[in-house]
């Protein structure tokens, strides 16, 4: 699918690839077919990068310039709203008269774009700074997604050291699922490395392009793009600070679980030496021997069952004086 942008009356508005395609400001490209790339070449001049090209991993396929135009290819996260994140990647084509973005997903800042032109048209008056504000919506992006990581992380923390007990009353709790936390630490872990990714992959972008159209990109959209540059290595850090927490937490729900099968193994060792001196006694009176000296006995029997009971007593009473139980 095509979608087309340019200005009219000062004003950045979608339109039909048939009335923009002499001067269009914004082509974005959805999931294109080839014919619709060619549509496009043949507007630009130049290739559209392939999808196989845009998953390359190395910079030098990232960030290059062809036919005048900057290429740039940043990984994004797409899927969080619907509760299956995934990791795409979306390619800017930026020149000096317009922006091209090819993309295989429908990320959220391409869904809102819209309407945040409509609140600031006046900040879309050039191919450069719709490309900047694309920026912004994706570093705001990345920043909403990291504070509802930091959320989760929060609850997941209260759950994991408040499990028997609650914090202002200590009334006892629910008891957790431990093995379950740790696969949403997993979950969280795996989405914060494609953020980890792409705020790598946007904090390059920005130095390439104040580089390489630093006589294109002057004015607004230049400073704006040194505040771009601030926020992505702000919420670096603080990403880098989630990912030091998602650790911690896993360690600690580990420790939880081994000190719970620690307690399950101690029960099991204190009961095997417990019934272990009575099964004793009761081996040795189970022997049939013609001459045991306590067989023919009138109180062998409550004799035997006696020692049985203080066999296993004294040994409960020893853990307990230790303070093993």
């Amino acid at each position: 699918m095509i979608g087309c942008h340019r200005l009219v009356g000062g004003r950045l508005e979608r339109r039909e690839i048939a009335e923009a395609a002499d001067d269009p400001l914004w082509i974005d490209l959805c999931d294109p077919s080839r014919e619709e790339e060619l549509e496009v070449e043949r507007i630009l001049g130049f290739q559209v990068p392939t999808r196989q090209e845009m998953a390359e991993i190395e910079e030098s396929a990232r960030l290059y310039t062809e036919g005048g135009a900057l290429v740039m290819t940043a990984v994004v996260l797409d899927g969080v709203a619907e509760g299956r994140p995934k990791r795409t990647e979306v390619t800017f084509l930026l020149t000096r008269e317009r922006l091209v973005t090819v993309r295989y997903s429908n990320p959220m800042p391409f869904r809102t774009f819209d309407a945040r032109v409509a609140k600031q048209p006046e900040d879309n008056g050039s191919a450069q700074a719709v490309f900047v504000s694309l920026l912004e919506s994706f570093v705001e992006r990345i920043a909403d997604v990291l504070e509802i990581v930091a959320g989760d992380l929060n609850r997941i923390a209260d759950t994991v050291f408040y499990e028997e007990e609650d914090a202002a009353d200590g009334t006892p709790g629910a008891k957790t699922d431990l093995q379950a936390l740790i696969r949403l630490l997993g979950r969280k872990n795996s989405m914060l490395a494609v953020l980890r990714e792409s705020l790598l992959s946007f904090g390059r972008i920005v130095p390439f392009v104040r580089q390489g159209a630093s006589e294109w990109v002057k004015n607004g959209p230049s400073v704006r793009l040194k505040a771009v540059e601030r926020d992505i290595k702000s919420l670096a850090a603080f990403e880098t600070q989630l990912e030091q927490q998602i650790s911690f937490l896993h360690e600690a729900t580990l420790g939880l679980i081994n000190i719970e099968q620690n307690a399950i193994i101690k029960v099991f060792s204190i009961a095997a030496v417990l019934f272990l001196p009575p099964t004793l006694v009761g081996t040795v009176y189970g022997m049939n021997f013609n001459f045991m000296p306590e067989l023919s006995w009138k109180f062998g029997y409550p004799f035997a069952i006696a020692t049985m009971v203080l066999s296993a007593f004294v040994p409960y009473w020893w853990f307990k004086r230790r303070g093993w139980l």
